[in-house]
């Protein structure tokens, strides 16, 4: 019996099939049905003492779990709604449960949202988001979480060139009472939105402001591009990327678009 107990409210590992291996300086996804548990406990009480920073960056893990599962080329009516619920829940209560710490409720809610995120992307699969986030995190040692935030609004962005991605980050950003004008404004609203979020969490703007150095940074571009390019992940996002794509993506997120 395989019982899995999550003690942060991120990864969704507790309903996946998804582990990521760490090999040299490769974080290698791996998706396998052994890995996924037979009973998930979920306890939001085990995460009231997760730091706020750590609290910030799995919690936009959750987000961009959500936000990928619901562009995904595997999507359904069933990895919708999950994702559109965890979604709904972090913007909600991710900010109060990294201020107030010792709120139980908003910290019960964002564990359901990993779990409901988790859910989706295991179904769904996820995008370049994750692609990206996973090479720079086994070159340079940038938390998960805080990577995917950080490139997280890029990738929208990107994304939001493909109309079946665009048309949901409106009906997304109707969700989220952002009032946006058309599908095309919606996109550009969420994007927004995840900034603001991000920003409210003290989350870094760029990968310069999070401290990766950037002779380190451009030394690394090319292999982590490729490294990218090669995820598992990548295959289902909703634009098959050139890796000069996925390369100016890097340069975008390093620099915050300055």
């Amino acid at each position: 019996m395989f019982v899995a107990i999550p003690t942060t409210s991120g990864t969704g590992s507790e309903v996946t099939n998804f582990s990521v291996i760490k090999m040299d300086q490769s974080k290698i996804p791996v998706v396998d049905d052994v890995l996924l548990p037979d009973l998930a406990v979920l306890d939001g009480d085990l995460t009231k003492t997760v730091p706020p920073s750590i609290t910030a960056d799995t919690g936009m893990d959750v987000l961009t779990h959500a936000l990928e599962a619901y562009v995904s080329t595997n999507a359904s009516n069933f990895t919708d709604a999950l994702a559109e619920k965890a979604v709904e829940i972090v913007f909600e209560c991710l900010p109060t449960a990294v201020k107030h710490g010792d709120n139980l409720e908003a910290r019960g809610f964002l564990h359901d949202a990993s779990c409901m995120a988790g859910m989706a992307f295991t179904n769904a699969s996820l995008g370049i988001n994750h692609s990206l986030a996973h090479a720079i995190g086994g070159a340079l040692h940038v938390p998960h979480g805080r990577a995917n935030a950080i490139l997280l609004p890029w990738v929208l962005g990107y994304n939001a060139a493909d109309q079946r991605a665009r048309k949901r980050y409106g009906i997304l950003a109707w969700r989220l009472g952002l009032s946006p004008k058309n599908a095309e404004n919606g996109a550009e609203v969420l994007q927004a939105a995840v900034r603001i979020l991000s920003e409210a969490i003290k989350i870094p703007a760029s990968f310069r402001e999070a401290g990766v150095n950037e002779t380190d940074f451009y030394d690394n571009l090319d292999r982590m591009t490729m490294a990218a390019s090669g995820d598992n992940c990548t295959k289902t996002n909703p634009l098959q990327p050139l890796a000069e794509d996925l390369k100016d993506l890097y340069k975008k997120s390093y620099t915050g678009g300055k």
